[in-house]
Order: structure tokens, then C-alpha cells, then sequence
């Protein structure tokens, strides 16, 4: 349940009902509170959580459409924005002309996930554990097929991403994590996992939930680029480094 922070007659001198409204949900976003993807409340929720009139709630919801923030849809409700075509498009053209382009993109994934885990290992709540172990006994059962299995996998790090309580951290992810669905499509690629790569995620997210219970914010960044890494992998399969590339990084090393 959505909570303001301060009542609205509290508000700055000057500051409109709508504006409040508009900057009250912004704080939501911009805490993770409300993820790219969700939904928000209707507007008559909304007006009685905020205790303010639907005349103001609508105006504030208009407001963050304009900024791009939110985005509705006919009878589809009214959604946080999780990713604008426009910030992915040049990427999308730079991996078209350069498919290693597309493991650079990997490897970024990873040490942009190493900020979210670590201050997820800070922030996170025993809601937030149990919710991840929900998914690993998913993850875990047996027979569940590999492809099931990732799915599973992406729902976990939507979780750890909500425990980061970083709304800028969860709509970058949502950008890269977009960018290289599309890439990978443009390669004609599923990126299929294998049983193996399966149980690989599934041993790393429970080494999460065993470092995020400890606190433990090193280990936790670490297990989310090693995390990238073994996506990367799988990646590398369909969509193959160039090998001059690849004995350039290794004469590097």
C-alpha cells in the first residue's frame, strides 16, 4: 500500500494539490516502491490513500505521462514506464553493425548488477528473502524444464533488483535488460539455456540469498557479475565472440 510521506495540507507553501501528487509518486519510482512494469492503483485508490481529490490525482498522472514517467493504456490501467524505445535505439543500431557489440552489453549488465546487489545486501528485508526462496523452491522442483527454470531466474533478480530500493538502479536494468532481449532477437538468437546453465543460476541464487542474509555486499556484487557472466556464456553459443576479439582479450589477460 502507497503511503505519503507527509500529509498533503503539510505540503510546501506554493506547491499545487496535483504537484504534491505528482512528486509524491515520483518518490514511490524513484524508491523502487513502484518498478518499471507495475501498475499503478486507479485513480479513486489513489485519491483515497493520498486523501486528496481524482481531479488532482488525474492531473498529476497527466503531469508524469508528459515527463514520460508513466504511460496508460485503454482499459489496461496506468503503468510506471519501464523502458523508453528512444534510450535503447542506438544501441540496438551499434549492435547490428557489431554483433561483439552484444557481449560488451553482457559484461556491462554484470557491473551495473554489482551496485544493485550490494546495496541490496544493505537494504533488504526478510520479506524480501522469502519472497526470493519462494522462487528458488520454483526453480528447484523437479522436472521443471531449463527454459522454465530462466524465467524463474528472471524473476529472482526482479525481486533482488525491488530489495536494491533504487527506482534509477531498476529502470537502467530495465533499459540493458530490454536492449539485449532485442539484440539478441535481431541475432535470431532464443538463447535457449541448457539443464546445465540452468542449475549453474540456480546454485548462484541461492549463494545470493545465503550472501544477502549475511549482509555480505561484496560477495553479493561478486555473485552478480559472476551472475552476468554465465548469461554471457549462453550468449556466447548463439552468438559467437570474433575470434580476433577473443585473442586480443586473452592476450590482454
Amino acid at each position: 500500500m502507497l503511503k505519503p510521506e507527509t500529509p498533503s495540507d503539510q505540503r510546501d507553501p506554493g506547491q499545487s494539490v496535483a504537484q504534491w501528487v505528482a512528486d509524491e509518486l515520483k518518490r514511490y519510482i524513484a524508491s523502487g516502491e513502484l518498478a518499471p512494469g507495475d501498475r499503478l492503483p486507479g485513480e479513486r485508490q489513489l485519491s483515497e490513500t493520498l486523501q486528496v481529490s481524482r481531479v488532482s490525482v488525474r492531473s498529476a498522472l497527466q503531469n508524469l505521462k508528459a515527463q514520460g514517467l508513466l504511460s496508460s493504456v485503454q482499459g489496461g490501467g496506468t503503468h510506471v514506464v519501464a523502458v523508453d524505445p528512444s534510450m535503447d535505439r542506438p544501441l540496438l543500431h551499434l549492435i547490428e553493425t557489431d554483433p561483439n557489440a552484444l557481449h560488451d552489453l553482457a559484461e556491462m549488465i554484470g557491473q551495473v548488477a554489482a551496485f544493485g546487489a550490494r546495496r541490496a545486501a544493505e537494504l533488504v528485508d526478510e520479506a524480501d528473502l522469502e519472497d526470493m526462496k519462494a522462487v528458488l523452491g520454483t526453480m528447484a522442483l523437479s522436472g521443471r524444464s531449463p527454459g522454465l527454470q530462466a524465467t524463474d531466474d528472471v524473476k529472482f533478480h526482479a525481486l533482488l533488483a525491488r530489495a536494491s530500493q533504487s527506482g534509477a538502479y531498476m529502470h537502467l536494468m530495465a533499459v540493458l535488460q530490454d536492449t539485449l532481449g532485442a539484440a539478441l532477437t535481431l541475432q535470431a538468437s532464443r538463447n535457449q539455456p541448457s539443464r546445465e546453465d540452468a542449475q549453474a543460476l540456480l546454485g548462484l541464487n541461492r549463494d545470493f540469498v545465503e550472501a544477502l542474509s549475511q549482509r555480505d555486499g561484496d560477495r553479493a556484487a561478486d555473485l552478480a557479475v559472476r551472475h552476468a557472466d554465465q548469461r554471457r556464456s549462453m550468449i556466447t553459443r548463439a552468438v559467437p565472440v570474433d575470434e580476433r576479439r577473443a585473442a586480443r582479450s586473452q592476450a590482454a589477460e
